[in-house]
């Protein structure tokens, strides 16, 4: 079953950038990743092929987040979907189709 969240984190856009660089492979088990600035910081919408593949990745990425930002992650906010539906339009982007910045291969 599918796994989907919405993760809002309070800080800075550039702070996001900075932790996407870092991820250079996209982790398995991964089917989405968007993310975009916000009044209170940054939101992260993700969904996963399901919530063990989601804790794989979350587990390894938080050990090294920690030890570059400890104070980030008490004071993100996760909401989660065990996801039952999904309908995905005949035109879904592929990765080089989003903008620039983004190159195939990255997660984000």
């Amino acid at each position: 079953m599918s796994y989907a969240l919405v993760e809002d984190i309070p800080a800075s856009w550039d702070r996001y950038c900075a932790i996407a660089q870092s991820i250079r492979e996209r982790p398995p088990g991964l089917l989405l990743h968007v993310a975009g600035p916000t009044d209170e910081g940054f939101r992260i919408i993700e969904v996963w092929e399901s919530e063990a593949a989601w804790r794989a990745f979350r587990g390894r990425f938080e050990g090294a987040l920690d030890a570059a930002d400890p104070d980030l992650l008490p004071r993100t906010a996760i909401r989660d979907l065990q996801g039952t539906h999904l309908v995905a339009g005949d035109h879904w982007p592929r990765v080089e189709a989003l903008p620039s910045r983004q190159r195939e291969g990255d997660w984000t």
